[in-house]
């Protein structure tokens, strides 16, 4: 014969499951994060308002432009002066970038975003080649 539960067996079954509900749709929200169609990711590091280099490309942040935080809240422009992040952007038809996602590192590695076109490396270091430097007349 069975014995019936007590209140607090009731209870702490109940929060148990309860809490297993909410892990599952907390982990099942993160990793369902849609990029809008044309979205790029690249390493973005934030200067004065409204500069932005991402992947040694500069781009303008346009008006109006939206940033969000790994936890979805938008960060205040103020704040982003000297900061140096993963990122998940858009740009408008004038290149402007008008969205902003700020990621973890070992989110970027997960994600089906292009990345975005870069000028880093040997040939893109910005300094000129030996043999072509301006030379005067």
């Amino acid at each position: 014969m069975r014995r019936p539960l007590s209140l607090l067996g009731v209870v702490l079954r109940n929060l148990a499951a309860a809490g297993l509900i909410a892990v599952c749709l907390a982990s099942a929200a993160l990793a369902q994060t849609v990029y809008p169609a044309g979205s790029l990711q690249g390493q973005a590091q934030f200067g004065t308002f409204p500069q932005v280099s991402i992947n040694c490309t500069d781009y303008t942040l346009g008006p109006g432009v939206r940033v969000l935080s790994a936890q979805h809240r938008i960060v205040p422009l103020q704040q982003l002066a000297g900061v140096n992040s993963r990122v998940v952007f858009q740009v408008d038809a004038m290149g402007n970038v008008f969205r902003v996602w700020l990621i973890r590192p070992q989110d970027a590695a997960q994600l089906q975003v292009p990345q975005a076109p870069g000028q880093c490396g040997l040939f893109f270091s910005g300094a000129p080649a030996s043999g072509a430097a301006n030379q005067g007349p």
